[in-house]
């Protein structure tokens, strides 16, 4: 046993890992994890916590969120720190509907200077490529996987934003991707379908919320899914699909995990596990994000998936608006933004709809919400795991706490959710980042912790 003095032991809590659960004592010291040693093992400790009765789980990562609307990294990192999200992996570009007007490279450079100087938690970046970047892909893929960023984003969709790539221009991008060992992330939905419904039903009048969910059918994102890991089958590319939202994509999920000639990962996200499209009718243009809402059907088929370990990550894809970006074009469904809030009740929701409802495990909760991330984005074994030398981001979670979802995040500056009065039970009750507790009972630290630019590894081949 080491007999050196620790920071702080979390004793007898029931550790979580994607393995199982097991009652333990864990010893942090300079950061990290320092030991693991059985209930009441005597070594001095310069804090002692209790967590007799409590689960003890590694940091959260939430793989999906855009800090670029309402909400950036400094009220973001807050929320997530109260919900026991210790990294963050935002998509940043110089995407102009973000409001960037820098080039790529520097825009990527300024938001690590600030998110350093603003976040209280860890972060990654995935890096968004819009048209504007295709002509210098073969330097800036290969540059930026070199300085951690291993993970690029693309649109197979909006095409009339400047966003939309088409086959050969993701075929050149992947085949870079592939070669330089880093990932590609695509919004697959088929643009051409979407485009084509959005101008019949607006010829038509037909602007109103349920218009959001029939512009973009189910075939859309299938159909874009299919072509999307045909695509990195060609190239022996990495394919990361996020947002999956329905039935029909998780079919095409299964045929290609039969075929197996593509390295991929697929991501959904709460609201797609537990909201349907009639809330549309009930919110309006505050409830519109891309993919959109879907049936019932989707939502079990979805749950399905994620039990069996189809799917490999949730995620929250936050991007929330302010209420009045988004009401006063209720009737104008195609002119509101697309986007909601939903990383502050990311861990909730899933934990409540879950486990507490008995469709996955707390240690399959963990595999994909921590482990899957930090492994599938380079930042395994720093991060996602409780480990010896990993990275101290613990979470001590109470599991008879029980909540009610507030209308407002008190940390965010978006003004809804879409869980309002939702109940549940079991709520994180400490977040230690690094070995520093960033947030205790609720309450937020004071001590002016920042959050560190956290480098991808370079993704191993098979």
């Amino acid at each position: 046993m080491n007999t050196s003095i620790a920071d702080i032991v979390i004793r007898g809590g029931n550790l979580v890992n994607s393995h199982g659960i097991d009652s333990m004592d864990l010893y942090i010291k300079d950061g990290l994890i320092d030991a693991i040693e059985p209930v009441g093992t005597a070594r001095a400790c310069r804090r002692e916590i209790d967590a007799i009765g409590q689960f003890v789980l590694p940091g959260f990562i939430d793989a999906h969120l855009h800090p670029v609307y309402a909400d950036k990294m400094d009220t973001l990192s807050r929320a997530a720190a109260s919900e026991g999200i210790t990294t963050l992996i935002p998509y940043i570009g110089a995407v102009k509907a973000w409001g960037q007007s820098k080039g790529l490279l520097e825009t990527i450079d300024e938001f690590i200077e600030t998110s350093e100087s603003s976040s209280i938690v860890d972060f990654s970046i995935h890096c968004t490529l819009l048209q504007d970047d295709i002509k210098d892909i073969s330097r800036s893929i290969p540059l930026l996987i070199e300085r951690g960023i291993v993970s690029f984003k693309a649109f197979m969709a909006y095409s009339k934003r400047g966003m939309m790539l088409e086959d050969p221009e993701l075929i050149r991008m992947m085949k870079l991707i592939a070669k330089h060992q880093g990932i590609l992330a695509a919004h697959a939905e088929n643009g051409a379908i979407i485009d084509y419904l959005e101008e019949h039903y607006q010829s038509q009048g037909l602007d109103s919320p349920d218009y959001i969910a029939k512009s973009h059918p189910n075939l859309s994102e299938a159909e874009a899914i299919f072509r999307l890991l045909t695509l990195g089958a060609t190239t022996k590319c990495p394919i990361y699909i996020p947002h999956i939202s329905c039935a029909e994509s998780i079919e095409v999920v299964e045929m290609f995990k039969r075929w197996n000639q593509v390295k991929f990962y697929v991501e959904t996200c709460p609201h797609y596990l537990t909201l349907t499209d009639d809330v549309f009718n009930d919110m309006g243009t505050p409830a519109k994000m891309s993919p959109p809402l879907r049936k019932p059907k989707d939502i079990d088929v979805l749950w399905n998936a994620v039990a069996s370990g189809l799917i490999d990550v949730i995620a929250s894809d936050a991007a929330g608006h302010m209420q009045s970006a988004n009401e006063p074009l209720h009737e104008k469904v195609f002119n509101a933004p697309n986007g909601i809030p939903g990383m502050e009740s990311l861990v909730k929701v899933i934990y409540e709809e879950g486990v507490n409802h008995q469709k996955i495990s707390l240690p399959a909760m963990v595999k994909q919400m921590c482990e899957n991330p930090a492994r599938i984005f380079g930042l395994y074994p720093q991060k996602g795991v409780l480990e010896l030398r990993s990275d101290a981001d613990i979470v001590i979670f109470n599991p008879n706490s029980h909540y009610t979802i507030p209308p407002r995040n008190p940390h965010l500056n978006v003004d809804y959710s879409m869980y309002d009065g939702r109940e549940g039970t079991g709520m994180v009750q400490t977040t230690i980042l690094r070995g520093e507790i960033i947030m205790d009972k609720g309450k937020l630290s004071e001590t002016g912790i920042s959050g560190q630019f956290v480098r991808g590894q370079k993704l191993k081949a098979d």
